[in-house]
């Protein structure tokens, strides 16, 4: 057993002083030296965003004026802070350009903070003049470690700090103790000294006795780990006093608490989507937890500390929640190409017609002389009984081959007693149609968002099983329903840091009739999609494009199908039509104050 008296004298020892601080180079390492005049302990961690190398030495006080040394920017150091911690431990802040692995090694009358150097060449910096003479002669080697002593002790300064990289599993400072066949009150004794805690032991803790060899650990996690081998626990009140005792004596300490019942105001979460969270912070078939929606008020009633502990929990969960204001910009293109290539013609038979003698004429395409009346001229067909005679006429069923036709050319020939009429008709014609609806909408963080442009389509729903089986004269019951449609876009942003995680769906629909008895049928294109972007960036959902093509051919048969004269006998038009939606969305996140 080593008394209390010895214990305490072991771990509090007379003060030394940080003297001086200096930044060195040491090859293509960079060096943070701290002279420190008499013995300590040095502990140290590695803290992240921004990087920095925190080390606190034990058993000093901090000998100089000035506490923080900025701009120093040189072996990847950016600047150097340090202040007396604590009555008894000074900490060092190495503030850093970037994260590195880094060592510390403690020699006589120095403490080496060492790190790559990535920064490239640089003069020493130093509170002091001695940094000079390191720069010139190189800094010193670390001296070997001793050998731990393996006497039984309790003691942070019995060894040297083990060199290490990274960051402690805790953020408690770490301790190196080694205890053999040590009392557990002894322990407990030394972890409430070197913590600064208040350690309370229960009157079932028993009088077991330890051995253990902690190493670099923080102190949090050995005497977790040490209590767990004695079959012990540790709970911390809300005054921040360790109790340490059996499992089940402090259970039935717990069960002792008086019941307490404290009204909690919820500001920004509807209180019940709150409920579940809180009844599972509740004492089992104890604690109980009403709801009060006029005032959005939360009524918890359980044992005073886990009402405390509710009451630190509920700020975290009733926490302003980011809002996004959405910009969306839908935009509809319609591309429409026609080409229409035609010819018609007709032949007429007119043999002499100044003499009253006339051919067949079908007067289709051009009026021909009338035998009713000479001198006059007539639409209707015609017809010669007796003698030979020929007359034709071809694509004259519409009134224009193209129409409308951005070419025409009329051709006439005459052949002996014929005369041939002929129409050349073409066209190439692009039509665009561009529409574009740009709506803007501010929403919850986690909270979904719709934009529809489109209307809302009535859809008659007849119930057969109304009508009783089919029985006569029993009218089956219509009803109607209405069905989204158009341009559908659904957004659920999530807020991580400066960016913004969205959920999207995106929907074109619309109704069309269908032949059977279901009456609609609805045509859609969607997708969905999730995407990371940056606050302010736009991102853009496309690929929703609808391409038909029409092609009409027709003619006179056998002659449309000859090669290269095929076109003079045929009528050909063809439409292309392509729908393109694109969907453009903009997240902005609202700063604090609305910005």
């Amino acid at each position: 057993m080593i008394p209390m008296l010895a214990l305490r004298a072991a771990m509090i020892a007379a003060l030394a002083a940080v003297q001086g601080l200096s930044v060195v180079p040491a090859g293509d390492r960079t060096e943070v030296v701290i002279d420190v005049a008499g013995q300590v302990t040095v502990e140290h961690f590695l803290l992240p965003d921004p990087p920095r190398i925190v080390v606190d030495i034990t058993g000093t006080d901090y000998g100089l004026t000035q506490q923080r040394f900025a701009d120093i920017n040189r072996g990847g150091v950016v600047a150097l802070r340090a202040s007396q911690y604590q009555p008894n431990v000074v900490r060092v802040v190495v503030d850093l350009a970037s994260s590195v692995d880094f060592q510390v090694e403690q020699q006589e009358g120095q403490v080496r903070i060492s790190f790559p150097n990535v920064a490239g060449p640089f003069q020493p910096w130093s509170t002091g003049e001695r940094v000079a003479a390191d720069a010139q002669q190189g800094a010193p080697q670390p001296e070997e470690r001793p050998a731990a002593d393996a006497t039984p002790r309790v003691d942070r300064a019995a060894a040297p700090v083990p060199v290490s990289t990274g960051q402690p599993q805790s953020p408690e400072p770490p301790i190196t103790v080694t205890f053999r066949n040590t009392p557990i009150l002894d322990v407990l004794a030394a972890f409430a000294d070197f913590s600064g805690r208040s350690i309370v032991p229960g009157k079932n803790i028993g009088d077991g006795t330890v051995n253990a060899a902690i190493k670099d650990q923080p102190w949090d996690v050995a005497l977790d780990a040490i209590l767990q081998g004695q079959g012990l626990t540790a709970r911390e009140t809300d005054t921040g006093i360790i109790r340490v005792d059996q499992a089940s004596a402090l259970r039935e300490a717990e069960q002792t608490e008086p019941m307490v019942t404290r009204p909690f105001r919820i500001e920004y979460t509807p209180v019940d989507s709150l409920k579940p969270a809180i009844q599972g912070l509740l004492t089992p078939d104890v604690g109980r937890v009403t709801v009060n929606k006029s005032t959005n008020t939360l009524l918890v009633t359980d044992r005073e500390s886990v009402v405390n502990n509710i009451a630190a929990t509920i700020p975290l969960l009733d926490a302003r929640t980011p809002q996004i204001t959405i910009q969306a910009k839908i935009v509809y293109l319609n591309r429409t190409a026609f080409e229409g290539l035609g010819i018609r013609y007709e032949v007429k038979d007119v043999p002499d017609a100044a003499n009253g003698v006339y051919g067949n004429m079908f007067n289709t395409l051009v009026p021909g002389p009338d035998p009713q009346n000479p001198g006059q001229l007539t639409s209707q067909p015609t017809v010669v009984l007796g003698g030979e005679s020929l007359a034709a006429v071809a694509n004259a069923a519409t009134a224009g081959v193209i129409s409308p036709a951005s070419f025409e050319m009329l051709g006439s020939l005459v052949l002996n007693r014929y005369n041939i009429f002929a129409w050349l008709q073409a066209v190439e014609q692009y039509k665009l149609s561009d529409t574009q609806a740009s709506p803007v909408l501010r929403v919850l963080d986690n909270r979904e968002a719709q934009i529809q442009v489109g209307a809302r389509t009535p859809i008659r729903v007849i119930d057969a099983q109304s009508a009783g089986g089919g029985a006569t004269g029993v009218i089956p019951r219509a009803t109607v329903q209405t069905e989204q449609t158009g341009v559908i876009l659904r957004v659920t942003p999530h807020v991580t840091g400066n960016q913004v995680l969205l959920q999207l769906h995106a929907e074109k629909s619309q109704p069309e009739a269908s032949g059977t008895d279901i009456g609609v049928t609805f045509s859609t294109q969607q997708t969905d999609t999730q995407v990371l972007v940056n606050d302010g960036e736009t991102v853009v959902i496309g690929g929703l494009t609808e391409v038909s093509k029409d092609q009409d051919r027709f003619g006179i048969p056998i002659l449309m199908d000859l090669p290269l004269i095929g076109r003079l006998f045929q009528k050909t038009t063809t439409t292309e039509t392509k729908t393109d939606l694109l969907i453009l969305v903009t997240p902005h996140i609202v700063r604090a104050g609305g910005s």
